[in-house]
């Protein structure tokens, strides 16, 4: 189920899930990349999911996703954060150029890997609403119990939370703010909607753990 190539197969508590070498951001979640913690050499994890909780925490820049998938960190779950996986995948492609489904397919490796170590994943993600089935495909064929969470404070907030943020080394451009803000749009009952402009970041993540799952 892991296999290092010096080690040969071990356990998962030979297994240090995050690479913090391969973080861009000043964030506390790290990209996945498991390492042999005998001899630090990358492993190779065979597990496939089959039966987790995930919390999807979807919206613009300055939304808060990152934040609140923080906290959940802090309580015990393991997180997959959309910007780190890119950093995996660009490591193990040797370049910087990817195709987006290759990261969908790398998010869903994520979490075969995570649900090894833990049933509880957050995963801090913009989901288009073209790639609303992709992940829920993903999520059901694992038999994963989900919750869709947009979050959509007022644009002025996610704005102004661009501005004062520390964990990205340039300001995001208000452009892509409002970009995804238009965007991301999506039938009723697809996603549970919070307007956290006015809430704290605790009792926005304890809002979303009151939720119902799906699936």
């Amino acid at each position: 189920m892991i296999n290092c190539p010096n080690c040969g197969e071990i356990t998962k508590d030979n297994v240090k899930i995050y690479n913090d070498s391969l973080r861009k951001q000043n964030i506390g979640i790290s990209p996945i990349l498991p390492t042999c913690k005998i001899c630090g050499a990358e492993v190779v994890v065979t597990h496939i999911c089959n039966g987790a909780n995930i919390i999807v925490l979807n919206g613009t820049c300055g939304s808060g996703k990152t934040t609140i998938a923080e906290v959940l960190v802090d309580n015990g779950w393991l997180a997959i954060d959309g910007d780190c996986a890119i950093q995996t995948l660009r490591h193990k492609k040797g370049t910087k150029q990817y195709k987006w489904n290759e990261l969908i397919n790398e998010i869903a490796r994520e979490i075969d890997i995570l649900s090894l170590f833990c049933k509880n994943i957050v995963l801090s993600h913009i989901v288009l609403p073209e790639d609303f089935n992709k992940f829920k495909k993903i999520f059901e064929s694992r038999k994963m119990k989900y919750k869709f969470i947009l979050l959509k404070p007022k644009y002025q907030t996610a704005v102004e939370r661009c501005q004062m943020r520390t964990c990205h080394t340039s300001i995001t451009p208000e452009k892509w703010i409002k970009h995804f803000y238009d965007i991301l749009v999506f039938d009723d009952g697809l996603f549970d909607i919070i307007d956290n402009s006015d809430m704290t970041v605790h009792d926005t993540a304890e809002t979303i753990l009151n939720l119902q799952y799906r699936g």
